[in-house]
């Protein structure tokens, strides 16, 4: 699922205000408007911001990514997956803050929900308090992404598979995952090394797919790349043109007026 624009509210935070001052430590999603238009000086429209939304293939929840030709250096992806679409939306703009306006992210790590503690339950949709920007971007998120360049469209949670084997070692559990993208090549499965838990087991797996199709997906992303950036030139002259044209309308008004 995509969608255009950076509008909408965030998650609502359970049990604790939104920050100081009425601030939203969590509404990420603004935050990168406000942040892209004083750049960009100008206001933004829907479409500048571009957000997709993917099943996770786990089943866990949702990922999302936020892209711009014209304000942003690159796509940025979220660093886990989320309840719910919107939160996943937010988590991809806190990670395209992170990088690339740390100055507006940075002063409200201490407002940022914190888990645990009395008093402090909160749903788990609204937990946006996620890894600062040093921590690594996760491989599922990364897979997720290359098999929306393989595509050529969003994924659903059938587009990412992942199988698990779990087994014994001297006494001890351990999994083994494998993963496959049966829309792009269905008889190709990647094993990842086993791990301790079945999240670690599939990231390992996940890690294993990057690399094995990081050369079939770099052209196919530059090629979406260069897309992206025309279809902002052109929007960006569009735009200059509607401007012009705003501005002759006035004049028009202004000199009639005069005479």
């Amino acid at each position: 699922q995509q969608t255009r624009g950076g509008w909408g509210a965030p998650p609502a935070i359970a049990n604790g205000p939104a920050g100081a001052k009425g601030i939203d430590p969590t509404d990420f999603k603004s935050k990168l408007n406000s942040s892209c238009g004083k750049r960009a000086k100008r206001s933004l429209s829907k479409g500048d911001l571009i957000y997709t939304v993917t099943d996770d293939p786990a089943g866990n929840g949702y990922w999302a990514s936020v892209s711009s030709a014209e304000l942003l250096m690159q796509e940025y992806h979220s660093t886990e997956p989320a309840a719910s679409k919107r939160a996943a939306e937010h988590y991809a703009a806190k990670a395209a803050l992170d990088a690339e306006f740390p100055e507006v992210t940075g002063p409200l790590a201490a407002l940022w929900p914190q888990q645990g503690g009395p008093g402090k339950k909160r749903k788990a949709d609204a937990m946006l308090a996620i890894a600062p920007s040093t921590a690594r971007e996760d491989p599922k998120g990364k897979l997720m992404h290359s098999a929306q360049c393989l595509l050529g469209r969003s994924t659903t949670k059938a587009d990412v598979t992942f199988d698990m084997k779990q087994f014994d070692l001297n006494g001890v559990t351990r999994y083994q995952a494998t993963v496959c993208l049966p829309a792009y090549d269905p008889q190709t499965f990647h094993q990842g090394v086993d791990a301790d838990s079945k999240k670690q087991a599939e990231i390992n797996a996940a890690e294993v797919a990057v690399a094995a199709l990081a050369a079939v997906v770099a052209p196919l992303e530059e090629e979406r790349k260069a897309k992206k950036a025309k279809l902002a030139q052109e929007k960006n002259a569009l735009w200059l043109a509607q401007k012009e044209a705003r501005r002759e309308a006035k004049k028009a008004v202004a000199g009639e007026a005069a005479g």
